[in-house]
């Protein structure tokens, strides 16, 4: 089936929802001769709501079990004794990964489904067995252009770049049609990919990927059994019809074609509201192999991903390049687990709007390789512009713990815990940084953090314990951290009380 979703993202939307940093009114009042209205809808979600927690972190030390267990076993320490949380030692926690997939209640196939033209799935020539279960390995190539289900019956292995869709060509008009796809994929469903491999969830399709706490769908590369490699395989993106700044003036241009990392294709578009489906119960290991010429993929790249997109429970563990990275949109995602990502853990770029709650990040690789980077959190505004004439990068970011256990302790190696950079905005709550950081926080200078230089209430209840608090630079911009004192408990909590109203200014409509 196809659909004519280009064309339905001429949409007008109400001035409130509206108000990211730079995003247009009704009025000239700039004098950069952007007014009427908007061809679509570029703001956030209106309808998330934040969980008004009373804590610092990821997890609430009152709890009896951390919401984590869905994670590989071996990727996060089991106790508080198991990792090194202050700075400059030569102690560092190691990821060993253990887990053993559950397949209780499936039964393996005897065969691989048959493929259906667009797409190929022929027999590996080895089978998989798992959970004590003797499993057929499912090869499965080319573009899928028809609604399927990839069943738990089988292991599954991704062969090049596995397009779901066809959205991510270039689109020439707003008559372009692109496939109404759906990919289904079950609970407990494992896939072992080759090398150069990805899936690509392109513009109008959909992914349905729901797996449970017992049952992940784990996707991984296929050298070994133990999840402790890294770059076996590409990764998984997931494009949509949201803004990204380069997609020009939102109350001029109606067809957006922004070229994806990767050569994933093109995304991009003028509705944040759209729907690329849900990742739940999802780990994805492993991944961030070169595809070509250093060109690198993100455990799960979100290019234009809109807010109707369900994103809970999601695991990115070794990987080469960044653990997620949003480009555009304004993709709203609860319960992250990062850990043992080698380049930065959560990356924002061109204009991200959304809103990030409860998220833990375990730093373990050796950093040293060089000087500065390696963020749990990097994050730009940059794609048109350092500060974007049309949208810059706002999101809201509630209950994050971030742990970096180094072997390397030399301030002048790590990485930082918030890094600011090229005109980012954002707002960050009930924060928790600790060990082998450069700085708990560091803004570039003062294209960032321009619209809360007044206010000073971007950071509220950030706590840290790193080699510098804070470095400003010429940014003029106060951040005040609390200094972390107390010892983490053996569900990785910190026990301090905080009270805040935990808010998007983008969703409320106070944002500049």
């Amino acid at each position: 089936m196809e659909k004519f979703l280009v064309k339905s993202l001429a949409v007008a939307v109400m001035a409130a929802g509206l108000a990211a940093c730079g995003s247009s009114s009704s009025s000239d009042s700039d004098g950069s001769g952007r007014s009427g209205e908007v061809n679509g809808n570029i703001s956030a979600n209106p309808n998330f709501t934040f969980d008004q927690t009373t804590y610092v972190g990821a997890v609430d030390p009152a709890a009896a079990t951390a919401w984590w267990d869905f994670a590989l076993d071996g990727s996060i320490p089991t106790t508080a004794a198991a990792i090194e949380v202050s700075t400059a030692t030569a102690t560092s926690f190691d990821s060993n990964v253990t887990f053993t997939p559950s397949m209780a209640g499936i039964t393996p196939a005897a065969e691989c489904p048959s493929g259906a033209g667009t797409y190929q799935i022929v027999n590996a020539s080895a089978d998989v067995t798992l959970d004590g279960k003797v499993f057929e390995k499912c090869i499965l190539t080319g573009s899928v252009l028809e609604n399927l289900t990839l069943s738990n019956d089988v292991v599954w292995s991704l062969d090049g770049r596995v397009n779901v869709g066809d959205g991510n060509r270039s689109l020439t008009s707003t008559d372009s049609a692109v496939r109404d796809v759906t990919l289904t994929v079950e609970a407990g469903t494992m896939f072992q990919n080759v090398s150069k491999s990805s899936l690509v969830v392109t513009r109008g399709a959909k992914i349905n990927a729901i797996g449970t706490e017992a049952q992940p769908i784990v996707m991984a590369g296929e050298a070994t059994a133990t999840y402790n490699g890294v770059g076996e395989w590409g990764g998984l993106v997931l494009q949509g019809f949201g803004y990204d700044n380069k997609c020009g003036d939102p109350t001029v241009e109606t067809i957006c074609n922004i070229d994806g990392e990767g050569g994933s294709g093109t995304f991009g578009g003028f509705d944040n509201a759209d729907n690329s489906g849900s990742l739940q119960y999802v780990v994805v290991a492993e991944a961030g192999d070169e595809l070509s010429g250093g060109d690198e993929l993100n455990g799960i790249g979100f290019m234009g991903v809109g807010y109707g997109t369900t994103l809970d429970y999601i695991q990115v563990h070794n990987n080469v390049d960044d653990g997620i990275e949003l480009w555009g949109g304004a993709a709203d995602l609860k319960h992250l687990v990062l850990t043992s990502i080698k380049d930065d853990s959560i990356d924002w770029d061109e204009g991200y709007v959304g809103n990030i709650q409860y998220a833990l990040v375990v730093q373990t690789q050796n950093q040293a390789s060089g000087a500065g980077k390696y963020h749990a959190f990097e994050l730009d505004t940059k794609g048109d512009a350092a500060e974007s004439a049309y949208q810059e990068s706002n999101p809201t970011v509630a209950n994050v713990t971030a742990i970096a256990s180094l072997d390397a302790g030399e301030a002048e190696t790590l990485g930082d815990g918030i890094h600011l950079k090229d005109g980012s905005e954002g707002q960050f709550f009930n924060i928790l940084l600790l060990g082998d950081y450069r700085n708990c926080v560091y803004i570039k200078d003062n294209t960032s953090m321009t619209s809360y230089a007044a206010t000073q209430d971007a950071f509220t209840n950030v706590y840290g314990l790193c080699n510098t608090a804070v470095e400003v630079n010429d940014s003029g911009f106060t951040v005040d951290i609390e200094a972390a004192t107390t010892v983490l408990n053996d569900n990785l909590a910190y026990n301090v009380a905080v009270t805040a109203n935990i808010a998007s200014k983008e969703i409320d409509g106070t944002a500049p």
